[in-house]
């Protein structure tokens, strides 16, 4: 059973592997600090975790829990958002407009997960397309009862997005993996390819699957995520 949802803001930020952003001795390092800085200090903070696209090491991710949802878009609209946005020019980001912000009520579906920056070396994500939300979060609920027992596997979470993709209602999920090689073994295990099928149901398929290496967090007052 999943434990309650919590209002989580996902960003996608393109800066370039080569950019040391988290060295802070370095001059991109101090940047991004303070980028960091605006997040923690926006009303409702909770925690904040971060790390690089395994597959796509020029996309940083970036996820910010608080308190509700209203706090994340009140941010999005405030003179720091702009100044935030404006700081990024000296990683490499011309323009907001090259971010990708989201958002999400996620939830853990293991105890203690160790999935977005919590101990996994890697943490493995889709977004599912569905247009059948008690259909899915059936499915969902039968593979986390599945998942967790695999070898590798360190916790299972993930929520319903707020925003749509492809005109369509969506479900992103975050499985956290010993390593990339783990998850992509277990795909080609008899125990997946007789399971699989559970994946298939209720939904139209499924956008950006990848791993993050969520290797840094800051915390503020205790939260689930």
């Amino acid at each position: 059973m999943a434990r309650a949802a919590d209002p989580t803001q996902m960003i996608i930020f393109p800066i370039a592997e080569e950019v040391e952003i988290d060295t802070p001795s370095t001059p991109a390092g101090e940047v991004w600090s303070k980028v960091l800085n605006v997040f923690e200090n926006w009303a409702g903070f909770r925690r904040m975790y971060w790390g690089r696209h395994v597959e796509e090491p020029g996309q940083v991710h970036l996820h910010i829990v608080r308190d509700s949802l209203h706090q994340h878009y009140a941010l999005l609209a405030s003179p720091e958002w702009q100044q935030l946005t404006h700081s990024l020019t000296a990683l490499g980001v011309s323009s907001a407009t090259l971010l990708t912000v989201r958002h999400a009520m996620m939830s853990e579906f293991t105890p203690q997960p160790k999935a977005l920056g919590n101990g996994a070396p890697v943490t493995g994500t889709a977004i599912y397309l569905t247009p059948d939300p008690a259909g899915w979060e059936a499915t969902w609920a039968l593979w986390t009862t599945i998942v967790p027992k695999v070898p590798g596997c360190l916790g299972v979470t993930g929520g319903w997005m707020v925003e749509p993709m492809e005109e369509q209602l969506c479900y992103v999920v975050y499985v956290g993996w010993e390593s990339v090689e783990v998850h992509d073994a277990y795909h080609h295990t008899n125990h997946f390819r007789q399971r699989v099928v559970i994946l298939r149901e209720h939904n139209q398929g499924y956008r950006e699957y990848g791993h993050v290496a969520f290797k840094h967090s800051r915390i503020g007052r205790p939260a689930n995520l």
